[in-house]
């Protein structure tokens, strides 16, 4: 691959991946490029779409496309990972790979996956400081303990506060997920990440999506939801292996 394109997921920015981007950078040689989706980071002062698709639209608006040169892939994670898919489904020749890291959908939810940890995370949301919201998701998805939880938590009220997302938005991209519907197909090459200590997206739900596509599946034996931050160099050890790069 010549270059990475990196979507982020619910509610998050592109400074979310934190090491990520030049790790994958410095392991596989490639550009790495990280973009955000409407409503957050440096969009956030536009109003997310409500539906995958539009989300999706409005990326690839500003991205350049097709690639300038060589062979572009894709990586999302979570909500990041719905768009990815469904990039992949409907402008299959627009990257030669697809990775998609602790992700779901509809199709492949059941309600005993959901967590009371989880739902009060994402459900009391309104209803706590950014500094209380932003430390109950470090807690639930970072689980390396060399990892400190509380400096990670106000770094992340530091991107909260630069770039504050509307409700509108948080609502908007929130239904956009919950309304994800899998693609029949996705005909780009596809590898399915996912971590055993996800306590928000259960990881039985990547086994299913990979099931489903055919798709090659890799699990970490304890990392959380946000892989990258617990373990960046596992992802790019994982990639070299399936590209080849």
């Amino acid at each position: 691959m010549t270059e990475w394109v990196l979507v982020r997921g619910l509610t998050r920015e592109q400074r979310h991946w934190h090491a990520f981007p030049e790790a994958l950078a410095e392991s596989s040689g490639a550009r790495v490029t990280t973009i955000d989706a409407p409503g957050f980071g440096t969009e956030n002062a536009r109003r997310s779409p409500a539906t995958i698709e539009e989300i999706t639209d409005d990326i690839r608006s500003r991205l350049q496309t097709p690639a300038p040169e060589g062979e572009r892939a894709i990586l999302g994670i979570s909500l990041g990972g719905m768009v990815a898919l469904d990039w992949c489904s409907r402008y299959p020749d627009e990257f030669a790979f697809c990775t998609v890291v602790n992700t779901l959908a509809r199709e492949v939810f059941r309600p005993h996956y959901l967590t009371l940890r989880a739902l009060s995370v994402l459900g009391l949301r309104s209803f706590r400081s950014p500094r209380a919201h932003e430390q109950a998701v470090a807690d639930l998805t970072v689980t390396d303990p060399a990892i400190d939880r509380n400096a990670l938590a106000l770094r992340w009220v530091s991107f909260h506060h630069d770039a504050p997302p509307t409700t509108a938005s948080i609502r908007a991209q929130a239904s956009a997920g919950l309304t994800f519907r899998l693609p029949g197909a996705v005909p780009t090459p596809l590898a399915v990440l996912a971590a055993r200590g996800d306590r928000l997206a259960d990881p039985r739900m990547s086994l299913r999506i990979a099931e489903r596509y055919g798709a090659r599946v890799y699990l970490h034996p304890s990392a959380g939801h946000d892989l990258p931050v617990d373990d960046p160099d596992w992802i790019c050890r994982i990639l070299r292996a399936v590209t080849g790069a």
